[in-house]
């Protein structure tokens, strides 16, 4: 069991890539809180998994954020694991983007994954190190159509994690991007039913035909490599990007 005494804080834990990283590491041991925007839907991935505890968060909040992160280290008395996987998506070509919209995205992105990462810090400390796991993804190394403020904020996530990775390593805390391709999930679902046209598999079929593997993958699929960047066994991994996009960017 990897992650056995271990307690991981996750945003966006109600779904997606949070809830799939929450159950796989309480499958190896470990316990988990669940922060989430819906409280709704942390309280249902909490009690899907042993000892789970859910929080009510708002990532661009800071009040909310730290909040968080102390009752998760009052509630397990340590903090060994951070995943920052909140977010949300919107496209438009650029010139019909609102101020407010590009702010909002890099809010939820990059100053929540800030905040998150800042209250983990000292509790990380407080346990001996750590592993943090922040989410990106390919949309920060490659250009997208109509994606110009996720791929800013995505590529900023890259840039903060690698800078944290240094400035956190003499408390022997890692610090590790993940950058998924296309994947399934709540976020990305309403986007492959509108291209196909309310077809959903003509629609990932689309959004899937420049990779290799031409499919979509399903959130568990990247909560595998999550647990890995947050394991033992990724000791001399640290200001890395894992790219997990079914072979998108490679061609």
């Amino acid at each position: 069991m990897r992650f056995a005494n271990r307690v991981l804080f996750v945003t966006g834990g109600g779904s997606g890539l949070g809830a799939a990283t929450a159950r796989r590491y309480a499958s190896e041991g470990g316990k988990v809180a669940v922060a989430d925007r819906n409280g709704a839907a942390a309280e249902a991935v909490a009690a899907s998994i042993p000892g789970g505890l859910a929080i009510t968060c708002d990532v661009g909040d800071e009040a909310s954020v730290e909040a968080a992160v102390a009752k998760t280290h009052a509630t397990f008395g340590r903090l060994d694991s951070v995943f920052c996987a909140a977010g949300h998506v919107e496209f438009a070509p650029i010139e019909q983007f609102t101020a407010e919209q590009f702010e909002r995205m890099l809010r939820v992105h990059v100053t929540g994954t800030f905040l998150a990462c800042r209250a983990a810090l000292p509790r990380l400390r407080a346990s001996g190190g750590g592993a943090i796991v922040n989410v990106a993804s390919v949309a920060g190394l490659t250009a997208r159509r109509n994606l110009a403020a996720y791929s800013a904020a995505k590529g900023a996530i890259m840039a903060l994690s690698r800078q944290l990775s240094l400035d956190a390593a003499d408390d022997k805390v890692r610090v590790n991007v993940i950058a998924p391709g296309t994947v399934r999930t709540g976020m990305t679902e309403p986007l492959y039913y509108a291209r196909g046209e309310g077809d959903y598999a003509k629609g990932a079929a689309m959004s899937s035909s420049d990779s290799i593997q031409k499919r979509i993958a399903e959130p568990e699929e990247i909560a595998a490599p999550v647990c890995f960047l947050l394991s033992d066994e990724a000791s001399f991994c640290t200001g890395m990007t894992l790219v997990a996009d079914g072979g998108l960017t490679a061609i």
